[in-house]
């Protein structure tokens, strides 16, 4: 055992959970610092950062470029031509996921991660090849198969990157990985999509933006191939004679038949796809409630955006303190409720500032923006509080050999999720109204946490309560 996991365990001191006993958990050498002072995790962590930021800048340029050629074109389709580029980008999550998985647990991964990167480079130097002026069908044809080539390749990076992170970090230490990796993830988002990409390509051009994410890609490669060999690389190869692509199933059969075998893993990656899926039809619908709602512009999301992921930020730094005195899966059965309760009164906010401003009338714009963005933050912080405890279950329950699979499982289940919001709750708060809608997911968030919280309650009271008959009784126990 390495000294670093034998540090933190010769520190455990005992704890009372919210709705169980006292519990053990690891408080020494356990802090961020010391995570990023880990040399293979902290390349791991900054190759995240920059192919993250680098594929959100490709997300908004492509954006921008396929609105321009149905401007240069006067396609009148314009929604439906965005939207296939949404879908291009998406479904091969939920074609090749799962086989993802199987690659990443049968080669070295962090080759497998260089691979990947270079492959995105090429994918936006194909870009370049694309011209305006050709014919819309021919144009459009081109950006959508290369956006369905480009988001192929990149469903090979995220199992692979999740199921290294335990190789790299002791168990003491991965609730403050998976904080920092959820942190950048969604910092980089923001960054590469609001700030980085728009100001790069308002000054520079899109061509220019395309090249300059080649670089990053690039170097993400070379960063990711001075990353230890993984420890499951060269393992024996069963039916070795076996035809290529029928291990390949056989890789994915075994991996669903493990997580079908765990209930633990299946409701972790029950809640990591309720919370990622939440998360996106709220961004989807922020526009929209920004608007209808608050009555401000399109434009002005930011005064939503910036507070939720501000919230992500500060859940990211509570969530180790929060693991350590309560039980990750009360955290996350909370979480999951609060974050219910606080979407509803986000759907509700302008009606429930109105009951109880003080002296009547109509409240101004300034008091629901601050209403909104602080529910927003603190349904960030809910977020966090979902997403890390459940990922650290998700990488705490799978072996290095399946792993990979495990999480290719998990991303494929929520990309096919993340199909509802992409497509549907648009409409949907079209035909309804986005306070409708959102009322409703918020209601369904509440009936899965509030039963979930009862359930665990139930279950302790169980273990307390049951008949001992596998060690000495009391003459309680007798007739």
């Amino acid at each position: 055992m390495s000294g670093a996991p034998a540090a933190a365990h010769a520190q455990d001191r005992p704890e009372r959970a919210a709705d169980g006993p006292r519990i053990v958990r690891p408080t020494g050498q356990s802090s961020f610092k010391a995570v990023l002072s880990n040399g293979p995790f902290l390349r791991l962590w900054l190759a995240q950062l920059i192919s993250q930021t680098a594929n959100s800048m490709v997300d908004f340029s492509l954006l921008l470029a396929v609105s321009e050629v149905v401007t240069y074109h006067h396609i009148p389709q314009a929604n439906t031509a965005i939207s296939l580029v949404i879908l291009a980008f998406s479904l091969p999550g939920v074609i090749f996921g799962p086989f993802a998985g199987a690659v990443a647990d049968r080669v070295d991964r962090r080759w497998l991660m260089a691979l990947v990167n270079f492959l995105r480079a090429g994918g936006v130097f194909l870009y370049l090849t694309i011209q305006t002026d050709w014919k819309p069908s021919l144009v459009l044809g081109a950006y959508y198969a290369t956006t369905f080539l480009f988001g192929t390749a990149g469903q090979f990076f995220a199992p692979a990157q999740g199921a290294m992170i335990p190789e790299l970090v002791p168990r003491a230490q991965l609730v403050q990985a998976n904080a920092l990796f959820n942190l950048t993830f969604t910092a980089a988002q923001l960054l590469g999509f609001t700030v980085v990409g728009p100001i790069a390509a308002k000054v520079l051009g899109i061509d220019m933006v395309f090249l300059l994410t080649a670089v990053l890609f690039f170097g993400c490669a070379l960063l990711t191939l001075t990353l230890p060999k993984s420890k499951h690389a060269g393992r024996a190869r069963e039916n070795a004679a076996e035809h290529p692509f029928k291990r390949l199933l056989a890789d994915v059969r075994e991996g669903l038949i493990f997580i079908l075998n765990d209930p633990s893993l299946m409701r972790a990656i029950a809640y990591l796809t309720i919370a990622s899926t939440t998360f996106m039809l709220v961004a989807s619908l922020g526009p929209q409630f920004v608007t209808s709602v608050i009555g401000l512009s399109g434009e002005d999301i930011g005064y939503i955006v910036a507070p939720a992921g501000a919230g992500v930020v500060a859940g990211v730094l509570l969530v180790p303190r929060m693991v350590t005195r309560y039980r990750r899966e009360a955290v996350i059965d909370w979480s999951l409720f609060l974050a219910g309760l606080t979407l509803l009164l986000l759907a509700l906010s302008k009606e429930i500032l109105g009951l109880v401003w003080i002296g009547g009338g109509t409240p101004p714009v300034g008091a629901e923006i601050a209403f909104a963005g602080a529910l927003a933050a603190f349904l960030g912080i809910c977020n966090a509080l979902v997403l890390v405890p459940a990922q650290t279950i998700l990488q705490e329950r799978s072996h290095d050999q399946i792993r990979a699979r495990v999480y290719a499982t998990f991303y494929t289940i929520s990309n096919t999720v993340a199909f509802i919001p992409i497509f549907f709750a648009a409409a949907a708060a079209d035909l309804f109204g986005v306070v409708q809608v959102l009322a409703a997911v918020a209601v369904l968030l509440l009936i899965v946490g509030g039963s979930s919280v009862r359930r665990r309650r139930k279950e302790e009271a169980g273990r307390w309560t049951m008949v001992r008959t596998r060690h000495r009784q009391g003459p309680e126990a007798l007739g």
